[in-house]
Formats: structure tokens, sequence, C-alpha cells
């Protein structure tokens, strides 16, 4: 079986890249899971969603570059024995600066970190071929079938991005791109810049709210007029703001699903559907206060325009067929917030609990590039935070500074 690949990224990628596209959505499972069952639910899986069993075919004379299905090796699975509730975290930071093999593939990989009642299943996920959504959709299918290993199950196969999109939506597109190789064409030589090299150590920090917190921060959203999005953007901002005090005007990145937009009737296909908001934050000291600040920042994704939104093709959608490409888009931020929201999939699976769905975590592309990945699920909201900052830990220590004050009291 083969996949095209879009414009998007045909100028991206090689088989032999050296950095990561990589993310990770790791389920915390009671049961008794064996050896031999989660390797069956692996060799399945690539059933159900084929797209994550593929490795990149080169371009040929004849041909373009595409991904395939040929001559991909199983999913590979690393065991490793639980000796703590942080060792997932260990696991994450070990795994997501790995290139995957584009050669060779696949665009999954993994981790058991197994304990005897309960153990975490780290799954190494590919942006090329999937979002965070992919990943917890991939993470339901292995419950599905560590639950019952006869089950049938019917391939679900991504539909092209050309099937999706309008002709509004193309000429959006198709204006955008020129504009960007316009600039590109305007670099010393017209190439892009090179990607950055990884950096060492990156830190995986987890932020967690209980259920009573999680409870308390939606209710307060809701009073204010915000969300849970808009309240974690805008405490994060106000700690860089107060950290730069001379740069009060601060930038956030919002990957948004275009799923609700490009496949309506999803059934959990595992695929990538995800496009780019990038905000201004005025932190500016003032009579503006921190749930004003919020508010205006959900206005500003409530008035995301058509042309925002398809203006950045980059992570749009990976496979398609389109002839669409162009550079990298340069913007600077201080912070990629990727919240998945409520995550709506089941807790039981025969004699499996799925008492935690790890937030989505992903490589970052700098010494300066932060991410945190957001999930609600089973009433707790969950955080990873990602970042190779050696004060990382004050940053998040402050932010919930910041939102615990944010809760505390009626401003």
């Amino acid at each position: 079986m083969q996949f095209k690949i879009s414009g998007a990224h045909s100028g991206l990628i090689s088989p032999d890249m050296t950095f990561s596209l990589n993310f990770t959505v790791t389920g915390h499972v009671r049961g008794p899971i064996s050896l031999e069952n989660l390797q069956n639910s692996l060799a399945r899986l690539r059933e159900r969603h084929p797209l994550l069993a593929t490795r990149i075919a080169p371009a040929t004379e004849s041909a373009p570059a595409c991904l395939t299905t040929d001559g991909v090796p199983a999913i590979p699975l690393r065991v490793v024995e639980r000796t703590s509730d942080q060792d997932w975290l260990r696991e994450v930071e070990r795994e997501i600066v790995k290139p995957t093999p584009y050669a060779t593939g696949p665009m999954l990989r993994c981790v058991w970190v197994r304990g005897a009642d309960v153990s975490d299943l780290v799954l190494v996920c590919d942006h090329l071929a999937g979002d965070g959504f992919a990943g917890v959709y991939a993470l339901r299918t292995i419950l599905d079938l560590l639950a019952d290993p006869t089950l049938e199950i019917e391939p679900l196969i991504p539909p092209n991005l050309v099937d999706t999109l309008s002709p509004e939506m193309i000429t959006i597109m198709q204006n955008a791109l020129a504009s960007l190789r316009a600039a590109a064409a305007s670099r010393p030589g017209g190439r892009r810049p090179e990607m950055p090299s990884f950096v060492h150590p990156m830190h995986v920090l987890p932020f967690e709210l209980t259920p009573a917190e999680t409870s308390t921060l939606l209710t307060r959203c809701r009073a204010e007029g915000a969300t849970v999005q808009a309240a974690l953007c805008t405490a994060f901002a106000l700690q860089f703001a107060a950290q730069h005090p001379e740069a009060p005007i601060r930038g956030i990145e919002t990957p948004i699903s275009l799923r609700p937009r490009l496949i309506p009737e999803d059934r959990g296909v595992y695929g990538n559907y995800i496009s780019l908001i990038y905000t201004k934050i005025d932190c500016t000291p003032g009579p503006a206060h921190a749930w004003d600040i919020a508010r205006n920042f959900r206005k500003s994704l409530l008035n995301v325009t058509d042309e925002q939104i398809y203006t950045i093709p980059l992570m749009l959608m990976s496979i398609a067929d389109t002839p669409f490409g162009g550079p990298v888009v340069d913007i600077n931020y201080d912070l990629s917030l990727s919240n998945l929201g409520q995550v709506n999939i089941p807790t039981e699976y025969g004699p499996f609990q799925l008492e935690a769905i790890h937030a989505p975590t992903m490589s970052p592309a700098s010494p300066n590039h932060r991410i945190l990945g957001v999930t609600t699920f089973n009433g707790a909201l969950r955080c990873t935070f990602a970042s190779f900052d050696p004060q990382a830990a004050d940053i998040l220590q402050r932010v919930h500074e910041i939102l615990t004050a944010m809760l505390s009291k009626r401003e």
C-alpha cells in the first residue's frame, strides 16, 4: 500500500533526515499485560492504521517519493521495568530525540514500562504521519486488541487532502505558498535556513491537576468567559513577560485540529490534520489583569480566519494528493501549546483500565523552543512541558503560581 507525500513535506524530509518530528502519547494502564499479547496487538495495529507502518520510498525518475508499507518491519517494542511513577518521563526524554528511521520505517514504536499491576505504554509517533489525536486512537486500538486479541478490525485509510479541501481553501493555500516561495527566493542563495540540530539535555516535566482542581479551573474559565487554553497561555505569557520586562508582547503558537473541518465523520483515522496559529499577547503592566488577557486571547482564536488557518501548510496534513509545497515559516514565539481538550475514549477495556493519558510530548526544535502538551481525561488535566531551557522547572513553578493566583481570587 502506498500513500502520497504532500508537497508541504516533500521539501522538508529525506530518508536520512537527522532531526526528529517525533511526539509521544503515553497511557497509564492497570491490568495484566503479557509480552505475547502486546506484541500481537502491535502487529495487528498496522491492520487498523496502515499509515503508521510505512517507510519513505525515495523518488525515482518515473515516480515521486511516497510512503509505502512494502518491506516495513514489525513495530519496535522495547520493554523497561517500572520502578516509579516517573519512569515514563525518562523514556519519553530518551525516545523523542531519536529520529524515525525513514528509510526502513515504521512511523511508530512502543516502549512498555512494565510493572506488576500497572504499566505505562509510551507510543512514539512521527508528525509526518500523525497528529496527537492519531496517537490517542492508536493507543485505543492497542487496548481494544489487548482486551480481545481476536477482535475483527477494518483498516481506516486517511482521505487525500484534495478530497477534503474546498476550492476556496485551495485558492488560499496557493496564494499563501506563492508568498512563501517569494520570501524564500529573496534569501541569500534562495535557500531555506537549515533545521537546527539537537541540544542536550532536554527536560520533560509533568504538570497535573487533580479532578477537583480541573473542575475548579473549568468552572472559573466559564465564569470569566475564557477557556482552559486561554488561561494556560496567559499564565505562560505573564511568566515570560515578567522574565523579560523590556518585551511585554509575547507570542504563542497554537496547533489547531482540522479534523472537524476536513473529516467530520472521523472514526479515529490515523493521519495528520493540523494547522498552526500564531497569537501575540500584550502583557504590558497596567489596569488589564490576567482574566482580561485570557478573554482577549480566546477572542483572537475565535476570530481566526480561513486565510490564517490555510496559510500555514507545513502541518496541515501529511498524506495528500497535492502539488503544494513551500519553505518552513520562520515565526518567533515563546510557547507552542497543543491542547487535545477532553479526550473521549473509554476507560475500560476488558480486564484493563486506562487510568490516565499523559499529554502528547513533542521534541523541541531549538534551545528556545518550548512545548506544552495538554489533555483532559478521566476528569484530570495533565500537561507535559518539553524544553531545553535549564530553567524549565522554575518556569513551570512560576506558571503554576500564576495560575493558582488566577483561580484563588476574583480580579
